[in-house]
């Protein structure tokens, strides 16, 4: 059946869209119906039947890797390939990784009017043409309801196995970054440790936020098989959520859930974990730093470069201790040039790692050095002064140097009006008052220091040191410092 589109949204007029136009022609001049998308002609007479699936994962070092699941049935247009993943393929790719398929569809991750996920088409002896058929010419096709699963559920084992007629199976979830390596370290642990408590902890939130939004899907498009509604888009939708099949969900049994711990004992097995040397200790904390750096005992990660270097710069490098490689050092050998060596900063107990060449556009020779910021300073800091830079320096009374506190998505800058001035305004202000005043994060307020952010977001050199007294008067007074105070801000000069 052709439906016209609502009036209301057509001026009042009777109009079909180009589809509708196409299963029209399809349907009732059988002579034409060759020229026509596969998927929107009425389904040929005769028997179809699945061929089984195909789990794609990319080659080592494959630079668009395309991980995705495909259901295979052989009908009367010929073989019908249905693609499934977050990272699907384009329609072209699809062709090619299936090439005696007739006919590729790729389920879409984003919803169609009707409140199912929209399916997109190619036939291949028309790779230029893209179409958007309905569940229910696709199921015509196939000869059965289509499956469909959200993304979480995309799991290999489970999908290998499914066929038309089977049961509803409990599907383990799978998740981006990955749980599983969580787990293995943490069951290598003794029971009761912190390292083994962080890792089951962590996984453990991975896992159990994939397997709600699993069922928060599943419930969406139930919800649609068991509520009447009264538009004609519902309407629609209703009638063509009889052509999908659910045929997994979240397997709910979850072992670490009993071992989950607090967050001072995942802090402290997570410091554990960055000391440590072998590849699973790297792999876990790769997969941790994509999902949350909150309990990892370094802040937000920044970089020097030596040419050029300030003053405060060249000072951190010549600290600098060198170390043998931990595994919060080599999670750094993932991102471009491998490193050169490994540091310790001993102020601040953070890793840090040099590598050559890092950086586009300038000298291949130029050594840069990688590294995290605190999370805090030592209890009892008294700040004496704010260096202007790359990273944002800051000096406690005893002399000692450190980045400034920062944690990853706050960012610390200056020189224009916007969040960054007036997050690092809000922290030195803090550390105005208390020195061990931790980073801030998304959940404080940055509005609290107008006169600082309002200096702040003048054009200053890098290297501009902001002393304690300065600070302080900019604080109370506004940013309109007279020629004595603008000397005492410190050496270089604030640009005229």
């Amino acid at each position: 059946m052709v439906e016209p589109i609502d009036p209301r949204h057509t001026g009042g007029e009777t109009m079909w869209s180009g589809h509708g136009f196409v299963r029209w022609l399809a349907a009732h001049h059988p002579e034409l119906a060759h020229a026509t998308p596969h998927l929107l002609r009425p389904a040929k007479q005769g028997l179809a039947r699945y061929l089984g699936g195909k789990f794609m994962k990319p080659a080592a070092g494959q630079y668009r890797p395309h991980k995705h699941f495909t259901g295979r049935w052989q009908t009367p247009l010929g073989i019908v390939a249905v693609v499934y993943g977050p990272d699907r393929p384009s329609h072209a790719e699809a062709l090619d990784y299936h090439p005696d398929a007739a006919t590729v569809v790729l389920v879409q991750w984003h919803y169609d009017l009707y409140g199912l996920p929209e399916l997109q088409a190619v036939d291949r002896d028309r790779d230029d043409l893209t179409y958007d058929p309905r569940w229910s010419e696709l199921a015509s096709h196939v000869g059965s309801p289509v499956p469909w699963w959200p993304a979480p559920l995309l799991n290999e084992e489970h999908l290998m196995e499914w066929k038309p007629g089977r049961r509803r199976a409990p599907a383990v979830v799978v998740t981006e970054p990955s749980w599983e390596p969580l787990y293995d370290m943490g069951y290598t642990q003794a029971r009761g440790t912190a390292l083994r408590v962080a890792c089951l902890s962590v996984g453990h939130e991975i896992r159990s936020r994939a397997v709600k939004h699993a069922q928060e899907e599943l419930d969406r498009l139930n919800e649609i098989k068991t509520k009447a509604a009264d538009s004609n888009y519902a309407q629609r939708g209703k009638a063509e959520r009889a052509f999908l099949t659910l045929p997994g969900f979240p397997d709910l049994e979850d072992p670490a859930e009993a071992e989950v711990g607090s967050r001072a004992v995942i802090r402290q097995g997570l410091a554990e974990l960055c000391r440590r040397t072998e590849d699973l200790a790297v792999e876990c904390l790769e997969q941790i730093k994509m999902w949350s750096s909150r309990d990892l005992p370094f802040g937000e990660a920044f970089s020097v470069t030596t040419q050029p270097a300030t003053d405060a710069a060249a000072e951190w490098i010549r600290r600098l201790q060198s170390c043998s490689p931990t595994a919060i050092h080599r999670v750094w050998e993932t991102q471009r040039q491998e490193i050169t060596g490994t540091y310790t900063d001993p102020v601040t107990h953070s890793p840090v790692v040099t590598k050559q060449g890092h950086y586009m556009f300038r000298s291949t020779d130029e050594v840069s050095y990688h590294s995290y910021a605190p999370r805090r300073l030592p209890a009892g800091s008294v700040l004496a002064e704010v260096i202007l830079d790359n990273p944002i320096w800051v000096r406690t009374q005893n002399g000692t140097l450190y980045p400034a506190p920062a944690v990853d998505g706050r960012g610390l800058s200056w020189g224009y009006q916007g969040s960054g001035p007036g997050t690092l305004a809000t922290l030195i202000g803090r550390l105005l008052d208390n020195g061990a005043t931790p980073a801030l994060t998304y959940e404080d307020d940055i509005n609290a220091e107008p006169h600082l952010e309002a200096f702040l977001a003048g054009k200053y050199k890098h290297g501009t040191v902001l002393s304690r007294d300065a600070l302080l008067r900019i604080r109370e007074k506004g940013p309109r410092l007279g020629p004595i105070d603008r000397l005492k801000i410190g050496k270089p000069q604030v640009d005229d």
